[in-house]
């Protein structure tokens, strides 16, 4: 502080000067003389004391973020209330979560003067179950449950006995072209039958042509069914077939052949004309 007097002696006629001439002089002339006061340490001291920084907000208390650096903790101080967590404490003491308790002889204090160690002591033992009440009207009942998994299918039992007295079958799988061929057959004794059968004919036609199809269920005395229909290319085509032989000889045979006829289209203006290969 002396040497600041000193320099302002030294100096007044030179800064009245300056104050004279100009209003921005002045402002000039006094930072620097104020800085010059306040970056005067005093004789013979050291300082050793550092600079708090920081900011608040308006009703948080402080902590130190650091040695030398303020900031808000999780305290909020509110018309006397404070709140721990909350910003708008309702009573002396607000907690926004759990509180936690201990430490040998750490309890809650009533204002009757009454303390409390544990939950046993706050909720008091149990009391005595008191006489059961009568009972009430019976309910309507509740709906049916959903039904249960079934249970696993039972040994199959015997066949029964053939209506006919005995079957035959023979299956057979053949490419068949422009003529007859016989797809599968069985020979059957003496007796009167009814007879099923089922062919299913494949159009695999390279040339992707229609084609008509014939199946033909026959027995030695002549044709007992047949099929006829056409065939697209690519498709397949059921042909169902039945009928009756009564009282035929013994080593009588059934069969079923099939054949297919090819149409050949012969392009758009004549295109419902048929040829035969």
């Amino acid at each position: 502080m002396k040497r600041a007097q000193q320099f302002w002696h030294a100096n007044r006629n030179k800064l009245t000067t300056a104050v004279r001439a100009s209003a921005a002089a002045l402002a000039v002339i006094t930072i620097a003389f104020i800085w010059a006061m306040t970056s005067q340490p005093q004789a013979d001291a050291a300082s050793s004391v550092f600079t708090i920084k920081g900011a608040g907000t308006a009703g948080y208390i402080s902590k130190f973020l650091n040695n030398y650096t303020i900031g808000n903790s999780g305290i909020f101080e509110y018309l006397g209330n404070v709140g721990i967590g909350t910003a708008a404490p309702q009573a002396k003491l607000d907690v926004l979560g759990n509180v936690r308790i201990e430490g040998t002889g750490s309890a809650l204090i009533f204002p009757d003067g009454s303390v409390v160690h544990n939950r046993a002591e706050l909720v008091g033992p149990q009391g005595p179950a008191g006489p059961q009440g009568p009972a009430g009207p019976q309910g309507p009942p509740g709906p049916t449950g959903p039904a249960g998994p079934s249970g696993p299918t039972g040994p199959q039992g015997p066949a029964g006995a053939n209506g006919v007295g005995h079957a035959w079958t023979a299956s057979g799988t053949q490419s068949i072209s422009n003529s007859q061929v016989t797809i599968a057959s069985v020979t059957v004794p003496a007796g009167s039958y009814l007879i099923f059968a089922e062919g299913d004919v494949s159009n695999l036609d390279p040339g992707f042509s229609d084609q008509d199809a014939n199946c033909t269920l026959t027995t030695p005395d002549g044709d007992i069914d047949s099929f006829d229909d056409r065939v697209a290319a690519g498709a397949s085509q059921k042909a169902p077939l039945q009928g009756t032989a009564l009282n035929v000889s013994d080593t009588t045979m059934f069969s079923v052949s099939c054949g297919t006829l090819q149409w050949i289209r012969l392009g758009q203006v004549d295109s419902d004309r048929r040829e035969r290969d």
